[in-house]
């Protein structure tokens, strides 16, 4: 493990000044997209029955693509239908910036979460990333990371959560097709966690973690759509073990 720490901090110490190249250079912009959506999740339905009941949602979610980079942000509310007190929030921003003009990047991730009840979370990953899987047909973005976390949870053994929490495997990707002359989307995003600090491991209930989503999209009408999400997790949202849940939401895209 500490060999490919190595290899990841030495990868972009060499990146850096591709980085900074872009920086000071205007970025070509390609194209731009986002939608605001809402519906509700159901924890008790999935292969896995969470017993943590039905809640409503809303979110919104932003990307612009330029030709040396890309950047996506998501916003989520959760369990409207409960009090405040009982509500938590998710914010995710995402980049690839490109290698000296290659379809090599650098990535990075901030993921965070805020639950008013249980503990507040935000993960931090950078690392490398590939563009070169992508089409008319879709795309496949794979990357891999260092995880640094930030959390208040404190175990009275190891201590509190945040530092150093070992490596992040991840990708996201979409398919587009046509059935019976309507468009769909077919989607996904995967993350694994592995070598995880104890502190982080202890409150997650393993030294490694999963946490991902695939989404059905049906594109029904000019800028709306609906979509099924199985949202799957092992060793992450506090659960132990493997758990899943149903989103059924309704978009508009902008």
């Amino acid at each position: 493990m500490p060999r490919i720490k190595n290899v990841l901090l030495t990868s972009l110490v060499l990146a850096a000044p591709s980085l900074f190249s872009h920086s000071a250079q205007a970025l070509e912009y390609k194209n731009a997209f986002g939608s605001i959506n809402a519906g509700y999740a159901d924890w008790n339905s999935g292969f896995v029955n969470v017993h943590r009941g039905e809640v409503w949602k809303a979110t919104a979610d932003f990307g612009i693509n330029f030709k040396e980079a890309e950047f996506y942000s998501f916003y989520e509310s959760n369990v409207l239908n409960h009090s405040v007190a009982g509500r938590n929030h998710t914010v995710s921003a995402m980049t690839h910036v490109r290698l000296f003009d290659s379809n090599y990047t650098f990535f990075g991730k901030l993921y965070g979460q805020w639950e008013n009840t249980w503990g507040d979370d935000l993960d931090m990953f950078y690392g490398l990333g590939y563009l070169g899987w992508t089409g008319n047909w879709g795309f496949f973005k794979p990357y891999i990371g260092l995880h640094n976390q930030s959390g208040d949870y404190v175990s009275q053994k190891y201590g509190q959560t945040s530092g150093w929490n070992g490596y992040v495997l991840g990708w996201t990707a979409a398919y587009n097709f046509t059935l019976l002359e309507e468009k769909f989307v077919l989607s996904n995003w995967n993350e694994i966690e592995f070598d995880r600090n104890n502190a982080y491991a202890e409150q997650q209930y393993g030294d490694y973690g999963i946490n991902g989503g695939l989404t059905l999209a049906w594109k029904f009408y000019p800028c709306w759509k609906a979509t099924v999400t199985w949202r799957y997790f092992e060793n992450k949202l506090g659960y132990d073990g493997f758990g899943d849940q149903m989103i059924y939401m309704v978009g508009y895209e902008f």
